[in-house]
């Protein structure tokens, strides 16, 4: 006979006094792609190793194991054990990491996402507990938006979870204290949910794995998007500041602010920009114009974006630092003066015009002709020298901030 869900899903629902549970969700990161290079023979142990490790990390901890879902796990836990769900989460973390130094897999990395509130709990056909509802889904959701090796937990988890009972192997060693296991509450739009979703991430090694990349590219397309407009009036309000001048030699004017790269992961690729009297500013490689990893100390110029999510650091679009290798176009040269601006732009298609002091070569650069500049900083700020021809001072008799005309 067939089971009639609907009844089932419904009386479940009608129960006043719905479970408190704890959700773990963990999921095998790029097993897709894994698949695609490999045959059966290649991807199936690997699996049955993850499948493994999250079995008997759950059971160790507590919890239950619910089903595999392809080459996930969902787990449940009783609603006043947070802290050892977060405490399964990072044991399957420390195992794989031992299988993946011991090679006995390659490259099995984990995301786990855990959230904690009232659920469906309903009898599986198959026998046994089965769960659905948002908490679940949060879980699965949580545990989608994380990089690899990540631990998310939502802010319900955190205020259940007595976290002096978390520990891992790296926070003993270094002497973690409870609150170190936690990373600053962040928040993410997750599909499903109509507000963003506040967060925080185990830290569990030395320091946090961070966001999907193609969740934090969805990020940035959503807030350029909703930025678009409000650029492009600033850039109009800045043009009308600047005497017209003919032809295609005009210099555009785009707001830049100078800085000093303060923080750079070349793992994660992203870091952060403090700058004198606007803030500190994050930047990641789809920000840098020649996506070369940041110097921590290093000068940076960069045109200012708006954060990527409300609250957050604003963005430095269009980053370059001193002493890095770009490329450009000649947007204008004056031959009278012997100067010019070159336009370079970012990944995202941000763009700042370079100051470049040409002398007697100006004569031989025209509007739209490439060039390769090494960045400089002198007493007015960054500009750029060319490569390769002798006699340029990369901007000495001028400089970012110079509005020679």
């Amino acid at each position: 006979m067939a089971t009639d869900h609907f009844s089932l899903f419904q009386e479940a629902l009608n129960h006043q006094d719905r479970p408190h549970r704890v959700i773990l969700f963990a999921d095998l990161a790029g097993s897709t792609e894994m698949k695609g290079k490999t045959g059966e023979v290649g991807w199936l142990p690997t699996i049955g190793k993850f499948l493994d490790i999250t079995t008997r990390a759950v059971t160790e901890h507590g919890g239950t194991v619910v089903k595999y879902l392809g080459d996930g796990t969902l787990a449940v836990f009783d609603g006043e054990r947070a802290a050892e769900a977060i405490c399964a989460a990072i044991t399957i973390q420390e195992l794989l990491k031992e299988e993946n130094s011991r090679g006995s897999v390659n490259d099995c990395l984990a995301t786990v996402g855990i959230a904690t509130g009232r659920v469906v709990e309903y009898q599986a056909p198959g026998g046994g507990l089965d769960y659905i509802g948002s908490v679940v889904d949060l879980a699965a959701r949580l545990c989608g938006a994380g990089a690899p090796q990540a631990i998310w937990v939502d802010s319900v988890t955190v205020a259940s979870a007595n976290m002096s009972k978390v520990s891992s192997g790296m926070g003993r060693a270094l002497e973690y204290s409870p609150d170190d296991y936690l990373s600053d509450e962040e928040k993410v739009d997750l599909k499903g949910f109509a507000k963003p979703i506040k967060y925080r991430e185990v830290i569990w090694h030395k320091k946090a794995f961070g966001v999907k990349n193609t969740v934090l590219t969805e990020a940035i397309d959503r807030a350029q998007t909703q930025a678009h407009v409000q650029v492009q009036q600033n850039r109009l309000r800045a043009r009308a500041t600047v005497p017209a001048q003919a032809g295609p030699s005009a210099r555009p004017v785009v707001e830049t602010l100078d800085g000093t790269v303060t923080r750079w992961d070349p793992e994660q690729g992203r870091g952060f920009i403090a700058t004198a009297g606007h803030g500190d500013h994050y930047v990641d490689r789809r920000f840098l114009v020649n996506e070369q990893n940041l110097t921590e100390g290093g000068a940076v110029r960069f045109v200012p974006l708006p954060p990527l999510k409300e609250g957050q650091r604003p963005v430095a679009g269009c980053t370059v630092q001193e002493g890095h290798e770009i490329r450009g176009t000649f947007q204008n040269v004056r031959t009278d003066k012997g100067y010019g601006f070159v336009e370079v732009r970012d990944t995202r298609g941000n763009q700042q015009n370079l100051f470049v002091f040409l002398g007697d070569a100006a004569a031989g650069h025209r509007f739209g002709d490439p060039a390769t500049l090494e960045v400089r900083r002198n007493h007015k700020g960054i500009s750029g020298q060319l490569v390769g021809v002798n006699g340029t001072d990369g901007g000495d008799d001028g400089g970012a901030g110079s509005d020679l005309a």
